[in-house]
């Protein structure tokens, strides 16, 4: 019985989200930083913005993600991890982005697309 209840929820909740966006503003506090591309572009103020780019210099291509706020605190971190420059060349215009450094290296990365962050 568990299990079924558990399937439909799985199944209904899906059509709970139909046509819901949310457009993350960007945050950065200490070494965090955190937000959604179309959130940072649709704000109403021209400061804040988020970004991961990838680097194909060979023979060690790398990761540089920046982020600044609406109050202008700024965020950097680069990374040389295959598993995070994977990720960073399959962003889009719709995803989310949740990083977390270390000094000036970027430890952890979470990134989300979908129709939620799109305009």
């Amino acid at each position: 019985m568990k299990k079924l209840v558990l399937t439909l929820s799985l199944i209904f909740s899906g059509s709970l989200f139909a046509g819901f966006i949310n457009h993350y503003q960007v945050n950065v506090a200490g070494d965090t930083a955190y937000g959604s591309f179309v959130g940072a572009r649709n704000s109403a103020d021209n400061t804040q913005y988020i970004s991961c780019a990838f680097v194909g210099r060979e023979p060690s291509p790398y990761g540089v993600c920046s982020a600044r706020n609406a109050a202008g605190d700024r965020f950097y971190c680069t990374t040389t991890r295959d598993y995070h420059l994977d990720q960073i060349r399959g962003l889009s215009n719709e995803s989310y982005l949740y990083i977390q450094k270390e000094g000036s290296t970027c430890e952890y990365i979470y990134s989300s697309t979908g129709s939620v962050y799109h305009n």
